[in-house]
């Protein structure tokens, strides 16, 4: 049994625990019965007192047990991910649409991801892995100046009869044509 010294803020007394660990059954978000092994200091009394040095720790393995158990991504994960993407933070959480705060939390395993956050980050990594960049899909396709480019370019062979028209209301004379295919990952 491993014994150290700490100083306890909460009592103001500075006095000698014994380390305990402890499988417990925990809940985070909607899964109730993830089992962890937490960590713990006891004192004399017999009361458990987190890690003084480290109080979060308990919280951090409960995370981790939970992305576990969904098959989400770890923290590391998605830092690895953002660095090998060329991105910093903020630039990938915008283009992320998560908040830069949130996405900084879920990196340092003080949050843990929501299921369309596990999405977008799973779509990023599609993304790193079958182009190598992220796609950007940030604007707004211009459809007449991209068919602009490929006439100029001499790409006959990207333009295709399209196979469906649609019509507006507003303008019952003019034919414009269905896109029916789209590539790319994160949306």
């Amino acid at each position: 049994m491993k014994k150290r010294t700490f100083y306890n803020p909460e009592t103001e007394t500075k006095e000698e625990y014994t380390e305990v660990w402890k499988t417990e059954s925990v809940s985070v978000k909607d899964i109730k019965d993830l089992l962890v092994t937490n960590h713990y200091w006891e004192d004399r009394e017999g009361e458990l007192w987190l890690d003084f040095e480290d109080p979060n720790e308990n919280f951090r393995a409960a995370f981790n047990a939970y992305r576990r158990r969904k098959g989400y991504m770890e923290p590391q994960q998605i830092k690895d991910l953002r660095k090998r993407l060329g991105l910093d933070l903020r630039r990938f959480a915008e283009r992320l649409g998560i908040s830069y705060s949130k996405l900084s939390q879920i990196e340092n395993n003080k949050r843990v991801q929501t299921l369309s956050q596990e999405v977008s980050f799973r779509k990023a990594q599609q993304d790193y892995q079958r182009q190598g960049f992220l796609t950007d899909y940030s604007a707004t396709a211009n459809v007449e100046k991209l068919l602009t480019v490929a006439i100029e370019n001499g790409e006959p062979n990207s333009l295709k009869q399209p196979s469906e028209f649609y019509g507006l209301k507003t303008k019952p004379n003019e034919r414009y044509f269905k896109i029916t295919r789209r590539t790319g990952g994160v949306a």
